[in-house]
């Protein structure tokens, strides 16, 4: 649509632009603190020198499982090289940063996963209790008895003998068992030791 300006001049009316086809530019504030962060984590790193390429590159590679053979054809590293360069220490440390690095994500994205599903969880177990069989529906009800914190006490009794050695005995709450444990004094067993 064109539109005519008091000048006489016909001008073409522009659309707006909506918002997701512009790019948001960082203030200088914003710049300089994301390359003081870069920097700041790239001083962690155990080297820091021209070096640190090949050594990534080396550690990309050994990560990925290729043998020492292969790392080197694949970089055109001596064997020898690359050898050595697994055999540093900061290598060693970059490894076990590494996995552990990927470790941790791992789990965050299972925890993530997991509070993601507990409600939809705890759903399908109120629904099994209402609506299963009377075997699962028990094992439902019990589960959200034990989540909400009304699980049965397991009872551990600590036995102390007169000569110091301490036994631990799991006792359930089983009345037969509770009562087969009786305390007995010396005078009552003391005639089973001389026959």
């Amino acid at each position: 649509m064109d539109i005519l300006l008091n000048n006489g001049k016909v001008a073409k009316k522009i659309e707006p632009i909506s918002k997701q086809h512009l790019t948001k530019i960082k203030t200088n504030t914003q710049l300089q603190q994301e390359e003081a962060r870069i920097r700041h984590r790239i001083d962690e790193l155990p080297l820091q020198d021209g070096k640190m390429n090949t050594i990534s590159v080396v550690l990309s590679y050994y990560l990925f499982g290729l043998s020492v053979r292969d790392i080197s054809i694949m970089t055109k590293i001596p064997e020898e090289n690359v050898s050595n360069i697994i055999m540093l220490p900061a290598f060693d440390e970059m490894v076990k940063k590494v996995t552990t690095s990927i470790l941790e994500n791992d789990q965050n994205n299972v925890r993530d996963f997991v509070q993601k599903n507990t409600i939809k969880a705890a759903n399908k177990i109120m629904e099994i209790m209402e609506t299963a069989a009377p075997k699962y529906a028990l094992a439902a009800a019990q589960d959200i008895l034990d989540r909400g914190g009304h699980r049965p006490v397991d009872v551990v009794e600590h036995i102390n003998k007169m000569d110091g050695e301490l036994r631990i005995v799991h006792i359930t709450k089983d009345e037969k068992v509770l009562n087969a444990i009786k305390d007995v004094d010396y005078e009552e067993i003391k005639w089973f030791i001389y026959v």
